[in-house]
């Protein structure tokens, strides 16, 4: 299921996030991410710290901040397995000139939520 997000790049900091807009009120630290959760358990953000580097190394194509506060769009794909979800962001950017729609998979799969 894709939920549609917002995007905000802090440049200075490197961190992008995205979320839904639905309150936050837990959160949980998965290496260079934060999964942010509603009062119901949903997944409603994902932050990624150090985003320039950890997305470059991830997806193996030079990211770097000025292409990531190009970053207006977004989506929060989530699937649900047996007993774990497995979260992926998945947003547009340009390299080289071209659009390159990319997936970001979090790195460690969450267990325990609601979709």
């Amino acid at each position: 299921m894709v939920k549609k997000a917002k995007v905000d790049y802090d440049y200075e900091n490197d961190v992008l996030y995205v979320y839904t807009g639905e309150k936050v009120k837990d959160s949980l630290d998965i290496e260079n991410f934060v999964v942010d959760f509603s009062s119901d358990n949903k997944i409603v953000a994902v932050e990624v710290l150090d985003a320039a580097r950890v997305l470059s190394k991830m997806l193996q194509i030079d990211i770097n901040k000025d292409v990531l506060s190009g970053v207006k769009e977004a989506g929060i794909n989530i699937y649900q397995g047996r007993e774990i979800v497995y979260v992926v962001l998945m947003f547009p950017i340009i390299v080289n000139k071209q659009r390159v729609d990319v997936k970001v998979p979090i790195p460690t799969a969450v267990a325990a939520v609601s979709v």
